[in-house]
């Protein structure tokens, strides 16, 4: 019983350490996101955004003006007549020091719509920064099913390597009861000197390939097992990409800006209060110091904005429209070059189903002319010929389907399909 959990224990651990050992390229992608310097500046776009935000709100807080001056005038008020008793000896030296505050009541809207077309431009940074950051999927892609077809090639040429060696072994019992020559068991021994250099060569491209998608993951790859991709390939062919999301975004920002003009039509209303102290006051007959204090409400109306008002808001019914010229011309573009992709993948299709068919064949040949070299039939050259082209079709089969597997995501990436 004990033992029974122990090797139950035991496989739990090798399995979990097989699943820690993997990756696909799902995870690639998402750690290369994560490394990328440039997803950085979505933080500071969302600080910007609320440095910006706390600007606008700051409209509505009261603003206090202080000022002082000191001035000597050329002349002064005199009284046209005397009067008994009275004396008007008002000095030509004027002092004054006023403090002004003031309240904004109604703004017309406009703190508002600089809200909005702030939030809106923020937005606009952020898509444009997801559209930015889109390649980065096919770099990764490109590495990692790199890394996927040298993979198959090295278990490809471990087989081919197995075949040889055990042929190698058969070879060895013909020689020895002198049905087969030595030479016969040199071919083969180039054959496998042959593989072992393949070999080493598709193990440093291998490792390179991991260097490189090392530094695109910020990870070090070194000891993982890439997860074959098996992307889904019955698709809508429906445009999901980044840059509609950019498009909308751009619209609701030229919008935003549009709003923004109707708010310099409305008047501004403010409460003002200025308190001061100086010689002289209020009284500009006092020639001595007093303090003093005025209050009230300010409505400031400029009709300068109508002037531009017309071809403000035809220039923004411009570029609205050449933004949706914009869209529409990338929808057909990505429609066009989707439509090609997808019959490429077809054409990938064709061409594996087909290469099942030759490998069953090549397998079968080879097998035959293996009876038919240990029966004497054919020389060991034409069965190692028939060995290479059954190699060869595999191979090519191993191509073709990373091919496929590429060309498939590629489609995915163009319409936008994660």
């Amino acid at each position: 019983m004990k033992k029974l959990k122990w090797k139950t224990l035991a496989l739990a651990l090798l399995v979990c350490v097989q699943a820690y050992s993997q990756t696909t390229l799902d995870q690639c992608v998402r750690m290369a996101y994560e490394n990328y310097p440039q997803i950085k500046e979505k933080g500071l776009i969302d600080a910007c955004q609320g440095y910006d935000l706390k600007n606008a709100s700051l409209a509505w807080v009261p603003r206090l003006n202080i000022s002082a001056k000191a001035t000597w005038q050329s002349d002064v008020v005199e009284m046209p007549f005397d009067m008994p008793g009275f004396e008007f000896d008002i000095p030509h030296d004027q002092y004054g020091v006023t403090a002004d505050l003031t309240q904004q009541i109604w703004d017309g809207g406009a703190t508002a719509a600089k809200g909005r077309q702030i939030k809106a431009g923020a937005e606009v940074k952020r898509r444009q920064l997801e559209v930015n950051m889109y390649s980065i999927r096919s770099k990764v892609q490109s590495i990692y099913l790199g890394i996927i077809l040298l993979d198959k090639q090295i278990e490809l040429n471990n087989v081919l390597v197995s075949n040889l060696s055990r042929n190698q072994k058969e070879v060895q019992t013909l020689v020895d009861g002198g049905m087969a020559g030595p030479s016969d068991l040199d071919q083969i021994r180039v054959n496998i000197l042959t593989c072992e250099q393949q070999q080493a060569a598709l193990e440093t491209d291998r490792k390179a390939y991991l260097r490189m998608l090392g530094l695109l993951t910020g990870q070090d790859m070194t000891g993982l097992t890439l997860v074959e991709p098996e992307p889904e390939s019955n698709l809508t062919m429906e445009i999901k990409r980044p840059e509609l999301a950019l498009y909308d975004a751009q619209a609701v920002q030229l919008q935003a800006q549009k709003d923004q003009l109707s708010t310099s039509l409305w008047p501004r209303l403010n409460l003002n209060l200025q308190a001061g102290y100086g010689r002289p006051g209020l009284n500009m007959l006092s020639g001595s110091f007093d303090p003093y204090f005025v209050a009230g409400v300010r409505l400031q109306w400029d009709f300068g904005a109508l002037y531009t008002l017309r071809n403000d808001r035809s220039k923004s019914d411009s570029d609205l429209r050449k933004l949706e010229l914009t869209r529409e011309s990338f929808m057909l573009n990505t429609s066009m070059e989707a439509v090609q992709k997808r019959s490429q993948v077809e054409k990938d299709e064709d061409v594996l189903r087909r290469d099942e068919e030759i490998i069953s064949l090549r397998g079968s040949i080879r097998e035959t002319g293996e009876r038919q070299y240990k029966e004497g039939v054919i020389a060991v050259n034409d069965y190692l010929s028939l060995l290479d082209e059954e190699f060869k079709a595999r191979l090519s089969y191993n191509v073709h389907k990373v091919t496929y597997i590429m060309d498939l995501l590629d489609l995915r990436q163009t319409l936008g399909v994660q």
